[in-house]
């Protein structure tokens, strides 16, 4: 078959917003209840409903929404806090921002997760706790990472942000109350989304009220209901808390969005699935690990692994040279301690990173891409992405 490139560029992703989320928009709008308001609060129940937690509480980002989980659990200067160098760097940072200090453990190379028996090595006595990330929207190994935890005392914070209905072991992430609370990202380029937007779920009454107030002043109440008929205009401050609430506006998209989630995440799975069978076979590529019975994928990410020492190019010319076939891809990610600050911070923090260095998640990290996927992309699409890579690979 001739190759014919794209005349128009395919991103790498696009948010999948249809008519129902744009009249909820709209019909928020001419409410008047723009910010925070009873759209809100109702989306939280979906939350709560979808996911199978006790209480879920929804705020402007994850990443806002994990700093508010570690203040909580009262994470002091010099605590250390172990999770992945293959995440975001808000996964850190967070960390990072409270005074503690992100311990590094290194991956699975099969699946890009976090690998347990590394974590164990990384574990010291000011260790409070493990932050697992569920990369790609693959599962981490929870069973084990709970085992640990519970030998040694520790608390687990799962970074769930990339994978809202993704299940584990049968059960949705995030449902499980071995971990003390876990957090979703509502981000434009995530498997439903309101814009912006994360959330925190948890099972434990002891932190809802404290959450609440953090991420909106301080204040003892649902600041919210204080201009509503049966609120109270009079407020009263706690403690020093965020500017944080989310907005009936996003969770006009969000009411929509997490009712198409399943059927998103199920097309999702067609072109997942799609891709390996396509790209089997072809000499210098490393495929993603599509899950199991207990590691059941939501295919956030399709994320495959560049070998340069045969396909006669480095990752980062592979991605252009598929740019300069109109094809958009993305990296997740580079490993998190290669990033200028973090250069820096673990020259001075030597022992939170292993002593034998993080070798898989440096050699996946220079090597990984992700190809387009989203529910809206279609087969013809999908064909001339992986056309794109063939005839790229049949230049060098």
């Amino acid at each position: 078959m001739t190759y014919t490139r794209r005349d128009t560029f395919l991103p790498f992703t696009r948010p999948m917003i249809g008519q129902e989320e744009i009249d909820e928009f709209i019909d928020s709008v001419n409410s008047g209840w723009i910010t925070t308001g009873p759209k809100s609060a109702k989306f939280e129940e979906e939350l709560v409903r979808y996911n199978g937690v006790k209480h879920c509480l929804a705020m402007n980002s994850a990443t806002t929404a994990q700093e508010i989980m570690l203040q909580v659990l009262g994470l002091q200067p010099g605590d250390e806090v172990i999770t992945t160098p293959m995440t975001w760097v808000s996964t850190l940072s967070t960390v990072a921002l409270q005074g503690g200090v992100p311990v590094l453990a290194d991956i699975d190379p099969k699946t890009l997760n976090i690998d347990p028996a590394r974590i164990e090595e990384m574990i010291t006595p000011r260790t409070k706790g493990i932050i697992p990330v569920h990369l790609t929207g693959l599962p981490a190994p929870m069973e084990a990472i709970w085992k640990i935890a519970e030998r040694h005392g520790l608390w687990v914070i799962e970074d769930a942000a990339q994978a809202m209905g993704a299940h584990y072991n049968g059960n949705k992430i995030g449902s499980d109350p071995r971990s003390v609370m876990s957090v979703f990202s509502f981000h434009p380029n995530k498997n439903m989304t309101t814009g912006e937007g994360g959330a925190i779920v948890l099972h434990d009454d002891r932190f809802v009220d404290r959450i609440k107030r953090l991420r909106f002043h301080g204040i003892d109440k649902d600041a919210w209901k204080r201009f509503a008929k049966d609120g109270s205009p009079h407020t009263e401050v706690m403690e020093p808390g965020r500017k944080a609430n989310f907005m009936d506006i996003q969770a006009a998209l969000g009411l929509h969005q997490i009712k198409k989630l399943d059927g998103f995440n199920a097309r999702r799975g067609v072109l997942f699935h799609r891709y390996l069978e396509l790209l089997k076979g072809i000499e210098g590529l490393v495929l993603p690990w599509a899950g199991d019975a207990i590691h059941g994928h939501c295919f956030h990410l399709f994320v495959l692994r560049i070998q340069p020492e045969i396909v006669g190019m480095d990752r980062d010319a592979f991605v252009q040279a598929l740019k300069d076939e109109n094809i958009g891809t993305g990296i997740h990610y580079r490993p998190a301690h290669i990033h200028a600050f973090y250069r820096e911070y673990y020259a001075k923090h030597p022992e939170a990173l292993p002593k034998d260095g993080l070798p898989h998640s440096e050699w996946s990290g220079d090597r990984l891409m992700s190809l387009p996927l989203w529910p809206g992309l279609t087969e013809e699409d999908q064909d001339q992405v992986v056309a794109a890579i063939k005839q790229v690979l049949a230049r060098r």
